[in-house]
């Protein structure tokens, strides 16, 4: 009877704990008008009062300026095949967004698993992440959660309550060479500056959002970056640092991801959603295909300049010749008694 009562009283509390989740997301949920997606101003106002001070035209000259210095440091996957898929999907992704920029989409050729995306719509995608997705709608997750940061002007805001905050710095903004400034003295490699981006424990919360929205309007299965995210802490519980990178750039909590799902709850079903496509399969295992070859190659000698040791197999002398002469160069073992053996030295 007291082992019953313990167990409904845990039920009760889980159950408590959830519906004031949800009820806590209700009342704090923005961007609610699904069905404007693409009409909508989801940017706002900086605390509510002041705009973005930068202008949508300026943003895309920044996010120009920082990608020229990205692609510096940089390998891009040159496949026609591979970017011309992932250009396709993103594309398809910001035709069903709240972005107002177009967008430019290249992939890095690095195992790490990631992607990102500039101010202006300059957006990359990390052939790592291409590799550890199971399927399309995972991908779309991450590139969706990625377009609305570029759609809310995350990067941008950021930098306008920075210079609000020292109003000294404000002509900063205005010169194209801030952001390469930033980028370089951060080392921007492929270890991207958080402030670059936009990353903010309060927009990545909101990337989220918009990224289930965008996903859900493409046609996707709007859990594809839960489930993503969710696979990849556990990759990173059993081999910790495999996937460190993605949680640098997408730090994620257990809040958040009870908000995204929250979320999902929230939005219409639809009949039919796209989990995977024959495209991803087909594209997937080409870039392995090719990753493998590369990696074949590096590992096959190349230099054949090396050292090698090289043994003496032919000394021209016929081992079946009865020539004195080859004879005598041959060193033989004599024992006592033999001919030519002299007694004196025995």
């Amino acid at each position: 009877m007291q082992s019953s009562r313990k167990v409904l009283s845990t039920g009760l509390g889980i159950l408590l704990i959830l519906t004031m989740s949800v009820a806590s997301y209700a009342s704090d949920r923005r961007h609610g008008d699904v069905e404007n997606i693409g009409n909508r101003d989801i940017t706002g106002h900086i605390w509510g009062i002041f705009p973005n001070f930068v202008s949508l035209e300026k943003e895309i000259q920044l996010g120009q300026q920082v990608a020229n210095e990205f692609e510096q440091t940089a390998k891009m996957v040159d496949d026609p095949v591979i970017t011309a898929y992932v250009d396709r999907v993103a594309q398809n992704i910001v035709k069903h967004s709240d972005a107002k920029v177009p967008f430019h989409v290249k992939v890095v050729d690095t195992d790490e698993v990631n992607a990102f995306a500039f101010p202006g719509g300059f957006f990359y995608v990390n052939k790592g992440l291409i590799l550890a997705a199971d399927n399309e709608s995972e991908l779309a997750g991450v590139m969706a959660h990625e377009i609305s940061h570029v759609a809310a002007r995350h990067a941008t805001a950021r930098m306008t309550k920075g210079q609000i905050l020292q109003l000294a710095a404000i002509p900063a903004l205005f010169v194209g060479g801030y952001w390469a400034q930033m980028a370089i003295q951060n080392g921007l490699g492929l270890g991207i500056n958080l402030s670059l981006l936009g990353v903010t424990r309060e927009s990545e919360k909101e990337a989220d959002q918009l990224g289930i929205q965008y996903l859900w309007n493409t046609g996707y299965d709007p859990n594809g970056f839960v489930s993503f995210f969710e696979k990849l802490q556990e990759e990173e519980k059993a081999k910790p640092g495999k996937v460190a990178g993605f949680f640098r750039t997408h730090p994620f909590t257990v809040d958040r991801i009870a908000s995204a799902m929250d979320e999902e709850r929230y939005l219409p079903e639809h009949d039919n959603y796209v989990v995977d496509t024959s495209e991803f399969d087909r594209v997937k295992a080409r870039l392995l295909a090719i990753d493998n070859a590369m990696k074949a190659d590096e590992a096959s000698p190349v230099d054949q300049k090396k050292p090698t040791l090289k043994r003496r197999t032919d000394t021209g002398d016929d081992p079946n010749s009865t020539d004195p002469q080859d004879q005598k160069k041959k060193p033989t073992l004599k024992k006592a008694g033999d001919p030519g053996k002299d007694p004196d030295k025995n």
